[in-house]
């Protein structure tokens, strides 16, 4: 089977979908369709059961799949290997991180790294870190910025920066009364003022009966306040994205926990009310990823390293702006 064939089996069970496959493999959905017929007749079974929506793998199917990525990896690393070796004149560069992270922290090291290699193509996957974490370790990635700490054996990481978490509140909350010693505006935290390092930080058993927008898949924090007798899940509303917890606040709904990241590069013109925290959780390492004893290609190698070069100045941004 070619490796284009393999692609057909992979994406329509990532799709679960003859129209949807066929749309990403810019081929007819008839052509689809027919080319997955003849593979099960030549196979005598049935890969797909079709009599659902949407459908999906028989068991068979499953075992066929497993087998087409494993291929898949093979040949991937196969070709990374080989087009090392024109010293990156060509190649693939397969990014996995946040949606926030890949619009507003990851596009100027993006365009140091094209500049530099014009010959890579480079695809960003944006995705909860949950399941940016499974792609990694079913190859399906290159590598991954994430954060806090993994326990994944399969996975190697290595810290490239540090992130500050904030209680974000909104303007006009009774919350703020008589707090101005402990206020702290955006521009403190973007210019590292000298009030940001004079204020007070909160305790978080402060605010634990305040309402608050929560991560979904984020248990450091919920766990932190639920060791709070004071705090109540009924006061947590739940969101995927950091972006959309900051706009709920901005709006006045409820309180939030945002990263010095967001405040930074997110560039919002309106912003709530900050406070520095004093508890574990408010300092969290954002991580690159990659997975254990799998070729790491010359592009994600150089790119890591790229990275690396940026941080360390200071900034994601590009040393020469």
């Amino acid at each position: 089977m070619t490796s284009q064939q393999l692609e057909y089996i992979i994406r329509l069970a990532d799709e679960k979908s003859f129209s949807k496959a066929s749309q990403k493999l810019l081929i007819s959905q008839p052509a689809l369709s027919q080319f997955v017929k003849n593979l099960e007749t030549e196979l005598n079974i049935q890969l797909f059961d079709r009599s659902t929506t949407p459908i999906k793998l028989t068991y068979a199917g499953e075992l066929y799949v497993n087998a087409a990525r494993k291929i898949q990896n093979i040949l991937t690393e196969l070709d990374n290997e080989l087009t090392d070796l024109t010293v990156l004149n060509i190649g693939k560069l397969t990014i996995g991180t946040i949606p926030f992270r890949a619009s507003c922290m990851l596009p100027k090291s993006i365009v140091a790294f094209r500049k530099k290699y014009p010959g890579i193509d480079i695809h960003i996957v944006e995705n909860e870190e949950a399941n940016l974490e499974s792609f990694l370790t079913e190859s399906r990635l290159d590598l991954c910025i994430l954060s806090g700490s993994l326990h994944n054996k399969l996975l190697q990481t290595e810290i490239l920066a540090q992130e500050q978490f904030y209680l974000a509140v909104p303007q006009d909350s009774p919350f703020n009364n008589g707090k101005e010693a402990f206020r702290i505006s955006a521009n403190d935290i973007i210019y590292d003022s000298s009030s940001l390092f004079l204020a007070k930080s909160l305790d978080l058993s402060v605010c634990v009966k305040e309402h608050f927008v929560l991560i979904q898949d984020d248990e450091t924090i919920a766990s932190k306040l639920s060791q709070f007798p004071e705090f109540s899940r009924q006061n947590a509303i739940y969101t995927d994205r950091i972006e959309t917890a900051f706009s709920w606040t901005l709006a006045g709904i409820a309180c939030s926990f945002i990263p010095d990241t967001l405040i930074r590069f997110g560039n919002y013109q309106k912003h709530p009310v900050y406070y520095k925290l004093n508890t574990s959780f408010a300092k969290r390492d954002i991580l690159v990823a990659y997975k254990k004893n799998r070729y790491l290609s010359k592009a994600a190698s150089e790119y890591i390293l790229l990275l690396k070069q940026l941080i360390g100045c200071g900034t994601w941004l590009s040393p020469n702006e």
